[in-house]
């Protein structure tokens, strides 16, 4: 049966190469090119964003774009590679046993990360040797930007984007009083939910809500949690893990959305926009921590509040719920800024500003 499935899978590696080499074939030379070693498919973040959404707009842009399927082996990344002879050989991540730059031989490579990778000890060499082995870092963030440029000087801040969706979507203001908590791991993330669970119970003692938590795969896991809701009398809604448009389809009946940042949790600190993100191009105001890159972004009370302790965060999320106006200025000036400096499109120029600066 092993036997099988390792021929399957050869099989599978050689017929995602033959498919690769009669795209290469139609598509048009150009005088910029461009390699990318996604460490997934689509079905992660990271790689949906940094890798496959990215090259869309880079073509956009006037680049011949390649991307490497993520299942195929060294021997073969590297014949691609020769036969394509990219300007940039473009790394999204470690992650991947093949992702790094001294297994390639390549005129310049450039090494993506977005999430803070290097506190896994299993992952800490491989960003570094991805690091020393590249001619530009690009971060999603400044925490992770922050300890890249230990091993890279060349280190350049562009923050996780997401495809423009353009949807149509009743305004904030005609919604139920609805607060999310849009998460892809509501157990993983138990700091934040602690904190989420004390704010939403304080807010209760002000106003009437209901409150939804996402990405819970087991409800027995936060049982005593739930209780508490209960007990305060807080309509509850959870969710499993969504599609993306099942998700951003739910996201389309929220008033308010949550996204907490604890510094307890130092892998949240590399954190950048991706759930933020789907706030905003679903209509949703956002209460966001005022840390990491968020003031960057966020201007308080224009595209979003801005909070740091628990009764700042109720007096803020209070605000929104009882001023249906504010919801309404505060997420559409949210989708003008994204669409400006956090869609794909944007991000794309962004990139294709430094890889140009680069070549």
């Amino acid at each position: 049966m092993s036997d099988k499935i390792f021929l399957k899978s050869k099989i599978g590696h050689y017929l995602r190469e033959v498919i690769l080499h009669c795209q290469r074939s139609i598509l048009p030379r150009k005088n910029k090119s461009i390699l990318i070693f996604p460490c997934s498919d689509k079905t992660l973040a990271s790689s949906r964003e940094r890798a496959y959404n990215l090259s869309k707009y880079l073509r956009q842009l006037g680049w011949r774009v390649i991307i490497v399927p993520f299942q195929l082996e060294l021997p073969q990344r590297r014949r691609i590679l020769a036969l394509e002879k990219p300007d940039i050989l473009y790394i999204q991540k470690g992650r991947h046993p093949l992702n790094y730059p001294q297994l390639y031989q390549a005129s310049q490579i450039v090494f993506d990360l977005d999430d803070a990778d290097f506190l896994d000890p299993n992952q800490t060499q491989q960003i570094i040797d991805c690091c020393q082995g590249s001619k530009l870092v690009i971060c999603g963030s400044q925490y992770i930007a922050n300890y890249c440029h230990q091993y890279n000087p060349n280190t350049h801040i562009i923050w996780s984007g997401m495809n423009l969706e353009n949807r149509k979507y009743l305004p904030s203001s005609q919604r139920k009083r609805i607060v999310a908590w849009g998460t892809s791991d509501a157990i993983g993330y138990a700091q934040e939910r602690k904190f989420l669970l004390e704010v939403v119970i304080e807010l209760r003692k002000k106003i009437d809500f209901e409150f939804w938590i996402y990405g819970l795969k087991n409800a027995q896991a936060i049982e005593n949690d739930l209780e508490q809701l209960k007990q305060n009398q807080i309509p509850t809604k959870l969710f499993s893990l969504l599609s993306l448009e099942q998700y951003h389809d739910s996201l389309e009946k929220v008033a308010v959305g949550l996204h907490a940042v604890m510094d307890i949790h130092p892998y949240s600190l590399g954190k950048s926009f991706g759930k933020v993100n789907s706030y905003m191009q679903c209509g949703v105001p956002i209460v966001v921590h005022n840390r990491i890159d968020y003031p960057n972004f966020f201007e308080d009370g224009q595209n979003g509040m801005l909070a740091a302790h628990r009764d700042e965060w109720v007096e803020k999320i209070e605000q929104l719920l009882i001023n249906p106006q504010l919801r309404d200025s505060i997420a559409t000036q949210a989708t003008v800024d994204f669409k400006n400096r956090l869609s794909s499109q944007a991000v794309a120029q962004r990139v294709h500003q430094v890889l140009l600066d680069l070549i």
